[in-house]
Formats: structure tokens, sequence, C-alpha cells
């Protein structure tokens, strides 16, 4: 009775067939690179086709392996390109709405909140993190500077307010958590004057 030997799986999930006569070809190929070649491997016609197309392959492959590779000028800007889309598509904040989830770019949210504290007197913002815990809910961090001699407490908690409504009003996130970081001071120099 002959035993069928179940065949291998690819790294793709697809089985791998076995050669006719029930070998793996793969292994009759590193076989034959090794010069190991066993009884059944020397006189079987599936298994000396299998070594015979390995070895074609093995010509037609070796001259373009050793040949020096010359990216395109272009190549670097396509990988970037892709890089950015295929990041741009996980970075995205999830919200809630009557007719079921919607997607708002992560960049484009912060852009928003950026431009609500630049219109504020006295502090600018330098960035803007935005975290999402929970689809709906986001924490947002945000690094501003200060005009000097701002009442740093009395801006924080108005920039919070802004950015806290702001997040819920123009965006439809909740922002649970809002930390605020002053980095730099600058100085409006009074009209007229020179420094």
């Amino acid at each position: 009775m002959a035993v069928t030997p179940k065949p291998e799986v690819e790294p793709t999930g697809r089985p791998v067939e076995p050669l006719p006569c029930g070998r793996d070809a793969a292994r009759v190929w590193d076989h034959a690179a090794a010069g190991r070649l066993d009884a059944h491997e020397l006189g079987c016609p599936h298994c000396t086709t299998a070594v015979a197309d390995a070895r074609g392959l093995l010509r037609l492959v070796r001259p373009m392996a050793i040949e020096p590779m010359v990216p395109p000028p272009s190549l670097l800007q396509r990988v970037v390109g892709a890089v950015l889309i295929e990041r741009s598509g996980r970075d995205e904040l999830t919200l809630q709405s009557p007719h079921g989830p919607a997607s708002l770019s992560r960049v484009a949210a912060a852009a928003v909140l950026r431009h609500v504290v630049d219109g504020m007197d006295g502090v600018r913002a330098r960035s803007c993190r935005i975290g999402q815990p929970e689809p709906g809910a986001v924490h947002v961090a945000m690094t501003v500077t200060a005009r000097f001699g701002t009442d740093l407490v009395a801006v924080a908690a108005r920039l919070r307010r802004l950015v806290i409504a702001a997040g819920e009003q123009v965006l439809g996130l909740s922002v649970r958590r809002m930390d605020i970081e002053v980095v730099d001071v600058f100085d409006v120099p009074e009209p007229g004057v020179v420094r």
C-alpha cells in the first residue's frame, strides 16, 4: 500500500504539491546543490527533471545576481510616496456618527486644533498630537509658545476650554484629556522699536 505524503504548506498558506514520485522539489534542489542526491533522486525521471529545471534556472539567475544594481532616480521618491500613503491610511481617527463609524485624518484634526490655538491672543501652537484610546474619544497633547508676561494659568485654562469645545463641536470628538506644555516664550516689540 503506497502512502501519499501530505502536501507541505507554503508561507502563503497554499499547499505545495509534491513531484509525481512524492518527493518535494525544493528538497531535491537543495540535495542537488549540496551534491547529495540519493539513489532515488539520481534514477527518478521526475527528480532528474526537477534538478535540470533548477540548474537551468540557476544559469539564468546567477548572471543577474552578480550584476550591479542601479536603481532608477525616481525610486526614492516612489518608496517615500508609498510609505506615506500606507502610513496615512492607518493614521486616522474613528468618529461615531448616526450613520455608523467614520474616519478623520489625524493630521487634519491636529491642524484644526492648532488653528484654534493660533487664533488666541498671546499664544501660538507648536505641535499637536492626538491619541485615541477608544472610538470617539481622544487625548490631545499640545506644545505652545506664549508671549512674555502672559498669565500662563489663565491662558492654559482658556486654551483647554477652546480645544475641548472645538474637538466636540467642530470635529465630533470627545476630548477626554488635554495636556499643554509651554515650550518657549516670545516677545512682541513695540511699534516703531527696532531691536
